[in-house]
């Protein structure tokens, strides 16, 4: 953890497996929890799940050992998609709470931990609690491994629960679809192929088994899903879908091979569930507000975007890489639940991906990141202060400089990796694209001084 940074970033803790996820810094972090549910008078055992990276299975068991250490039974749940761990806690009150072990999109070498209680994904609020707590007991005590204890039990039934929500939430029968699902070897795996056959989907199978090669890929970034989108040509299918590694983000490709960024298929969902009230992020293309909903825009993670769900009563958010929110099933992001919800609408409407899409207005967002260090982002917005003066600035999160009324470039640091990210969006395709190089050579040039 870098001096002086947070222990959370956007949504969860993640840091290197090596440098960060220390056996010691584990079961400090079970113990963490274990005392942040005791002063919220919450006893009972702990969920933990995890994704298939390599360092997930040690991180999990140094975890459990802290949990045990503070005398927390633990059910150990493996590699299961996220949401699955949010969603036992929802359907059986017998858990105090969940852990997930998961880098999510991000590099293979990295990881990260996130915490379910109450019911739903922690809140800011809750993140402040935790990371005091662990400072005031950080390697107080040694690290023991008692992960092969009889405190721990080996379980299941956060897979199972969430196979059958899923199940049950699917309005088929579906049509005899041909679809390309590419989990990325990732906590889907097991999940999403099965869940589709089950609903008549004629799957075809492409880096599905949790025991095969680990993609970290991002949802955002189109050239992580560049063989997907060829795979959808290559099999002539009705469309594709994909996945993160953990299994909270989901990604459509059309019949076209085309790929639908995360905010088209969330405001086709957002356009078509109950309630008048939507929350995004601020990085989401301006589509959204187009569909005739009351949009409120947060911070990016999904921690800000339940928050604001809470605050204003609504029953559905998103994040433009594909991880939805729905109230009536549970406060976290899920790849699952969104992919059923956007296949009842496919199946409803009677449409393909591609003409689904042009109902919606056409905008063209353009992303980029850059390898940086962390303590060169004040500067990175100093500048941008600078070059982009005389228009309006959104802060936010990060600089959301308005050039024009449907032209907009975002500055924004991500706070999960050492990685400054820029945005630009316009309703023509060559002002994006400017837009983007424009931003992306301003943060060039600071970063490559040093």
């Amino acid at each position: 953890m870098t001096k002086g940074r947070s222990l959370f970033g956007t949504s969860g803790i993640r840091g290197s497996e090596i440098e960060l996820f220390t056996d010691q810094f584990c079961f400090d972090i079970g113990r963490t929890f274990s005392i942040f549910l005791k002063n919220h008078n919450s006893e009972g055992p702990v969920a933990l799940g995890m994704d298939p990276r390599g360092s997930s299975p040690r991180i999990k068991n140094s975890v459990a050992s802290g949990l045990v250490f503070e005398g927390r039974e633990v059910f150990d749940e493996g590699a299961t998609p996220v949401p699955s761990m949010c969603y036992l806690l929802k359907v059986n009150d017998y858990y105090a709470g969940s852990i997930m072990v998961s880098g999510s999109h991000i590099k293979a070498e990295l990881n990260g931990i996130k915490f379910f209680a109450f019911g739903e994904e922690i809140l800011k609020n809750h993140e402040k609690e935790i990371e005091e707590i662990y400072r005031s007991i950080k390697s107080e005590r040694n690290y023991k491994n008692l992960s092969s204890t009889s405190e721990v039990h080996d379980d299941g039934s956060a897979f199972e629960e969430y196979k059958n929500m899923l199940l049950a939430k699917a309005k088929g029968p579906y049509p005899n679809w041909k679809v390309v699902v590419d989990p990325g070897d990732g906590a889907q795996s097991d999940t999403m192929p099965y869940i589709l056959k089950a609903l008549g989907v004629n799957v075809i199978e492409v880096h599905a088994t949790i025991q095969g090669e680990f993609y970290a890929r991002d949802t955002e970034h189109i050239p992580d899903m560049q063989e997907l989108m060829g795979n959808v040509n290559k099999y002539h299918a009705d469309f594709g879908i994909g996945y993160d590694a953990d299994g909270d983000r989901v990604v459509f490709v059309d019949e076209n091979g085309e790929f639908i960024p995360g905010d088209y298929s969330g405001s086709i969902i957002a356009r078509e569930e109950k309630g008048s009230k939507v929350v995004t992020t601020i990085s989401s293309s301006q589509v959204i507000d187009l569909i005739g909903k009351n949009i409120t825009r947060t911070k990016v993670g999904a921690p800000y975007v339940i928050e604001a769900m809470k605050k204003i009563n609504a029953r559905f958010g998103f994040e433009p890489n594909g991880g939805s929110i729905f109230k009536e099933i549970m406060m976290t992001r899920d790849g699952g639940s969104t992919t059923i919800k956007f296949l009842n609408i496919l199946n409803a409407k009677n449409k393909s991906i591609s003409k689904l899409i042009a109902e919606l207005p056409k905008f063209y967002l353009f992303k980029g990141k850059i390898d940086y260090k962390w303590e060169q982002r004040d500067q990175i917005e100093s500048e941008a202060r600078r070059v982009f003066k005389d228009y309006k600035i959104d802060g936010t999160d990060g600089l959301k400089i308005w050039v024009d009324n449907t032209t907009w470039i975002l500055f924004r640091s991500s706070l999960n990796a050492p990685e400054f990210r820029i945005f630009a969006e316009s309703e023509t395709e060559n002002s994006a694209k400017l837009l983007l190089d424009r931003g992306l050579n301003l943060v060039k040039n600071i970063v490559e001084k040093v």
